[in-house]
């Protein structure tokens, strides 16, 4: 198993606890509110990041592109989204219907891209993650 896939499995545990604690405070502040709140420590750590590995010249590189704002608010959105939703329906619920829409959507851009090509197997992921999404979701 290569570093991509243990780094994948990392951040989707961490995403979990991350919904779960948005989750909470969202139930008592505004999402929001806890999302803009949770970018300031993310600066910071991103500023200390690009400090030690002295990688100023690519975060300033970042501006220059187009799709910078757009990509800053979505990534806020989804967090206060996240917080929102695992509030009202659960984390699991929250999760399950989250990583299922991200798959069948990454399906569809990997496709139009180039990047996969539709045959029984994939299919067959698909229609799994919606079996088991679905199961997820009735039980709640």
């Amino acid at each position: 198993m290569g570093s991509g896939f243990v780094v994948a499995v990392m951040v989707g545990a961490g995403i979990a606890a991350q919904v779960a604690i948005l989750g909470r405070a969202s139930g008592q502040l505004s999402p929001l509110a806890v999302s803009m709140a949770l970018m300031v420590p993310g600066l910071l750590a991103a500023t200390i990041w690009a400090s030690v590995t002295r990688s100023w010249s690519d975060v300033f590189v970042v501006p220059g592109k187009w799709w910078w704002l757009m990509l800053g608010v979505g990534g806020w959105l989804v967090v206060a989204a996240l917080g929102f939703a695992a509030d009202r329906i659960g984390v699991t619920t929250t999760l399950s219907l989250s990583i299922a829409t991200q798959l069948a959507v990454g399906v569809l851009i990997d496709l139009r891209t180039g990047e996969a090509s539709f045959d029984s197997r994939l299919l067959a992921g698909l229609v799994l993650l919606g079996a088991g999404s679905w199961l997820v979701v009735s039980a709640s």
